[in-house]
């Protein structure tokens, strides 16, 4: 598994913990922090969450919030 694959992971494993539903918006920074102290820089999430929103599964919401659009599976 690359890079980008291991940060995907761990972003929908983070947005598991944290129960993510499409109805919630969640802190950006708050959803990071652990994310970051596991090794992954803020480029790899940024790059991953990007990649996210273009498939339309999350949103950069206003106030530096993300929002899950579709249920995780």
């Amino acid at each position: 598994m690359g890079r980008f694959e291991d940060t995907e992971a761990a972003i929908a494993q983070r947005l598991r913990a944290m129960k993510a539903r499409p109805e919630m918006t969640i802190n950006l920074v708050e959803f990071s922090t652990p994310l970051t102290a596991s090794g992954y820089t803020q480029d790899e999430i940024t790059t991953v969450l990007n990649a996210l929103a273009q498939d339309r599964i999350v949103e950069i919401a206003p106030g530096n919030r993300l929002r899950l659009i579709k249920p995780l599976p």
